[in-house]
């Protein structure tokens, strides 16, 4: 690789770097060679994280050939024949080598996710130090490999069961760590990923977590999450060893957030009442002799006397939070920080007996792992909660009370809970074994104790005290600077804001205050709900959507808003012309819908060549993701994210700012912040589009506040450049011709981008499936599902069809009537003209004719005409709907028949797999209810949210009905996984019995 002198310093880098990549490489080096601190801001696309790696690491391995210099000519001088050299030769050799290995430092790059940390490390692969030793740090749910651990739901439950594993020596993957950790296999790679640290793993039959600990001290380079880094407790368990090290905060902009969250915590009168449950479960299996095997001859790890003391303090600690006074339910109370210690005190929990008892509620945590395997015990989690509480608060030293008083404030807010009834046949609540009269009752109401940091600086405090050698933050979005300098209150020496790596002229920002329709675009509070506002941004990502390449992404402000904008295109028919354009996805909240939602997105993009992804600003979308090329052509922001105006913790936060700003510390005010959160939001989510020299696309500002001179100061400043000096909003119409016109220009002169290979994260998580006969009436992209087949497409562009004639059949042989060919013909009919034969009163569309094999009929259902009283959103869901049939099957579709009929009516062919068999309900409540209501008709909606509404207060009968219902309503094959989605919400004594009926349809 070509050899670069930067700053004094020979950097092996791909290729020439860039400018702005030399300028950035500068900086780092100069940060480390004299041990102080950097801010610096390269947008996204710049090649940031090749250029922070290759610099670190060129002064590191610099480092490294000095000290083994020094170290040589150290021990040629120890072996002079002098008696005094003679004597103390091995002393001092033993001493310099204690001395952090002779002084040459380590260097943590710290993200905040897994997937930041393996892009990373996948461009460290790609680079000279690829020989250099690095490690990453994961966590059990993404190491462990024993098929126990793994069975468990939750981080938090994994974790306990590996302890307990590991404390019963009932886990060989972890026994064989000391004898397998010198293996080739593991010793041998230098850069060693979370992939690959489970893959030898699994050949050696060794634990990945454990053994990843091991790799830390001899690593030049160690990747790990933010949380690691931050909390003193994690790095201790991971042997992290902070001083003369080199920390490295890539992904910066949320470091004030992250160092807030790290050092705050929150406790529930519920968490507390369980906890007080889940003692007096235990003290009840002690009594009457019952025991847990733990699988080994130890004695127990408490006692009796232990778990009655415990209890003692925790029905304190209840009666003190129910003693809280709350005079404004709505906004709650707000207290100083010495009232969270005035508050444990009551409950005897001191700085003095702190340890003591967080190592008593470890141990209880892990009795009842045991216990659930057994019983029908909890696994704990209300004791891993206290735990967290007492770890938190009393972390705070008693010397740096001053400091904790003004950076923390304990809020108390009442908790949104169901009522504790007290039964008449229920034993008696006094005495050691019962739960006392403190319980929360129904003229007690539940709270929930906040104990919030508001000072990031008081974090990043603790961290420069461990004497490390210089912190580096980075970011694509860190600008405003000095303000970040400020809350964050490091000392800097070094500050870089560069401009981006591209031309002017690959990049096409607007401002757009008016849709096509001339309304405002402003999505503010009192605007957002305007039918109108969210008409004409439909309208406005309709029209952007036929002129932009292959991806298109949408952000929103909140997934409030994006859910309401969604319904309402949905009612409008809007939904289905953006279809029409470009298959839309949606940002879904769950991590496993999310990989798939993504793989089929960039499938989409590959296949189609246009996809359009509707996400929210600080999703996961917007933070990291790659939409490089043909993935992302074109951003649009719908809003300013700002945060919540009355959240509690958004006010504090602003009275935080205000009383504690100086001339002296620059801090922002309250309002400068609240704006600047709303447009770091922004920066990230634009920075998707632009990843790297030859990329291309336009950014879309679709609020006219954006016009605003506060606003724009707070932009990046390669996107202020391109808005000028004055921004102004640009009327829609020629915003539409500019944009055509920066397509066109940039296919004819931008390089084509090479094929883009799949994430390997996706990779691993997507499988190849079947062709599948996709249900076609399912319109709206929900998380998880392709709906990539020509069969649906057909359907998705039919909904917008009107029944304009009365033709009741049709087959590809008038197709090709109509379009003037002559049978003998081999030209293959044009997609879209098929599609606009489609636009007509058919029934069926009989494909016999077409191909000897697989006798397939599509049959329609009919659609009657609405009626006064129908809204418009139930006419839009009874949209025409087409279905797959065996033609063997006579299935007689009469213009009255009902959906349901027609459903049940329906047979799906022989031997192919059914949809039921490929998807899982969508685990929201709101997310099952609308893909529910996507599939059925208005009247069964409604008809089916009685039954629901009616069997929550009902019994048996109520159930009867419900039953007939939804075997009515979702029976058909292609909706059971819908159907068996509903079992989560049954009540637990009708749930065999829904088990007994489900087994027993036959749907094939």
């Amino acid at each position: 690789m070509p050899e670069n002198i930067i700053a004094g310093i020979p950097v092996h880098f791909p290729f020439e770097p860039y400018e702005v990549q030399r300028a950035y490489m500068e900086k780092v080096i100069i940060c480390l060679r004299d041990g102080t601190n950097g801010v610096l801001e390269s947008p996204t696309g710049t090649g940031k994280t090749l250029s922070l790696l290759c610099s670190s690491l060129a002064w590191l391995r610099t480092r490294q050939s000095e000290v083994e210099l020094n170290k040589q000519k150290m021990q040629q001088e120890l072996q002079k024949p002098t008696s005094v050299a003679s004597a103390l030769s091995n002393e001092v050799a033993a001493a310099i080598n204690k001395a952090n290995n002779w002084g040459v430092p380590k260097v943590i790059y710290a993200s905040r996710t897994h997937s930041q940390l393996n892009q990373a490390m996948r461009e460290l692969k790609r680079t000279a130090y690829a020989n250099m030793r690095s490690v990453v740090l994961g966590s059990r749910d993404q190491l462990c490999i024993h098929p126990d651990v793994m069975r468990e739901q939750g981080n938090s439950n994994k974790t306990n069961m590996c302890k307990l594993k590991v404390h019963s020596k009932t886990c060989t993957f972890q026994q064989r760590v000391e004898s397998k950790k010198d293996h080739p296999d593991f010793r041998g790679p230098t850069v060693m990923d979370i992939e690959d640290l489970i893959k030898v793993g699994q050949r050696l039959k060794m634990c990945p977590y454990y053994a990843s600990k091991e790799l830390v001290k001899d690593a030049d380079i160690t990747f790990m999450p933010y949380n690691y880094l931050l909390d003193p407790k994690a790095r201790k368990a991971n042997k992290i060893e902070l001083n003369n090290t080199i920390v490295i905060l890539d992904e910066a902009h949320n470091i004030e957030k992250i160092c807030e969250e790290s050092a705050s915590v929150q406790i529930r009168s519920s968490d507390v009442a369980m906890a007080i449950e889940d003692v007096t479960h235990i003290m009840k299996n002690f009594s009457s002799g019952e025991s847990v095997d733990t699988g080994g001859d130890e004695p127990k790890d408490f006692t009796l006397d232990d778990l009655t003391l415990l209890k003692e303090m925790l029905l304190e600690l209840e009666k003190a939070i129910d003693g809280i006074v709350v005079q404004n339910k709505a906004e709650g109370a707000t207290y100083p920080a010495s009232y969270i210690y005035d508050l444990l005190g009551q409950a005897n929990f001191t700085y003095g007996n702190c340890a003591t008892i967080v190592a008593l509620l470890d141990k209880l945590v892990q009795y009842l792992m045991v216990a659930s395997q057994h019983t029908m015990l909890r696994k704990g989690g209300s004791f891993m909660l206290l735990s967290d509480l007492l770890n938190i608060v009393f972390a705070n030293k008693e010397d740096v009370m001053s400091k904790v008083h003004l950076s923390f404030k304990v809020h108390v807010e009442i908790e949104e809970s169901k009522q504790i009834k007290q039964t008449a046949n229920s034993k008696s609540n006094n005495g050691w074994l019962g739960k006392g009269n403190n319980t929360t009752t129904t003229t007690k109401a539940a709270k929930v104790v906040n104990f919030w940091c508001f000072n990031p600086g008081f974090g990043m405090e603790q961290l420069l005290n461990t004497q490390v050698r210089s912190v580096i933050l980075t970011s694509g979005t860190l600008a405003p600077l000095k303000p970040l300098i400020a809350e964050l209150a490091i000392p800097v020496a070094h500050y870089l804001e560069n401009p981006h790596i591209v031309d002017q002229s690959q990049v096409y920002v607007k401002i757009i205050g008016t849709g096509p329709d001339r309304e405002q675009l402003i999505s503010n509070y009192k605007n957002r709900d305007n039918p109108k506002y969210i008409r004409s941004l439909g309208q406005t990502i309709l029209n952007v959507s036929r002129i932009v390449p292959d991806g298109l992404l949408v952000f929103f402000p909140s997934y409030p808003m994006m859910n309401q904008c969604v319904d309402a295109w949905q009612a409008s028919g809007l939904w289905a012309d953006i279809s029409c354009r470009k298959p839309i996805f949606l940002e879904p909240r769950g991590k496993d819908q999310f990989t798939s939602t993504m793989e089929e997105f960039y499938q989409a993009i590959r296949d189609s060549k246009g996809a359009c992804f509707m996400a929210v600003c600080r999703g996961k979308v917007s933070e990291g993701l790659d939409f490089a090329d043909r993935n992302g052509r074109a951003v649009i922001i719908t809003g300013l994210p700002f945060p919540p105006l009355k959240d509690p913790k958004v006010i504090l936060k602003r009275r935080y700012l205000e009383s504690n700003r100086t001339k002296e510390n620059q801090l922002l005010s309250g309002q400068e912040w609240y704006n600047l959160d709303a447009t770091r939001a922004v920066n990230q989510a634009i920075g998707r589009v632009i990843r790297h020299r030859n990329d291309y696309g336009a950014i879309l500002l679709c609020d006219s506040r954006f016009q605003d001179a506060s606003q724009v100061q707070q932009l990046s400043k390669w996107i202020r450049g391109h808005l000028g000096a004055r921004p102004q909003s640009s009327p829609f119409g020629p915003i539409v011709r500019e944009l055509r016109q920066f397509f066109k220009h940039a296919e004819e002169t931008m390089v084509k981008p090479d094929e883009r290979a799949v994430e390997p994260l996706l990779q691993s998580v997507y499988k190849e499936e079947e062709p599948t006969l996709a249900p076609i009436s399912q319109i709206k992209r929900e998380p998880g599902t392709m709906g990539t087949s020509k069969f649906q497409l057909a359907s998705e562009l039919a909904t917008k069809v009107e029944m304009t004639n009365s033709i009741k059949t049709w087959t590809p042989a008038d197709y090709i009537s109509a379009a003037g060919r002559r049978p003998q013909s081999q030209t293959a009919p044009n997609a879209m003209d098929f599609m606009s034969r489609l636009n007509s009163n058919v029934t069926s569309i009989d494909f016999n004719c077409a191909a000897d094999s697989g006798l397939v009929k599509i049959h329609k259902r009919e659609r009657s005409s609405p009626t006064a009283g129908e809204s418009l959103a139930s006419q839009a869901i009874s949209k025409k709907r087409y279905k797959l049939v065996n033609a063997d099957v006579a299935v007689k579709m009469e213009p009255g028949a009902s959906s349901s009929q027609s459903q049940s009516n329906l047979k799906i062919l022989s031997g192919a797999p059914t949809q039921s068999q490929l998807k899982d309900a969508p685990e929201s409540r709101t997310d099952f209810l609308r893909e529910v209501r996507s599939v059925i008709n208005s009247d069964q909606f409604r008809s089916f949210g009685k039954a629901l509404v009616d069997y929550k207060a009902g019994g048996d009968d109520a159930f009867e009905t419900l039953m007939t219902l939804l075997l009515n309503v979702l029976g058909a094959p292609q909706l059971r996984y819908l159907l068996q989605g509903m079992r989560r919400y049954l009540k637990n004594e009708h749930k065999a019995e829904f088990d007994v009926r489900l087994s027993s349809l036959n749907l094939f």
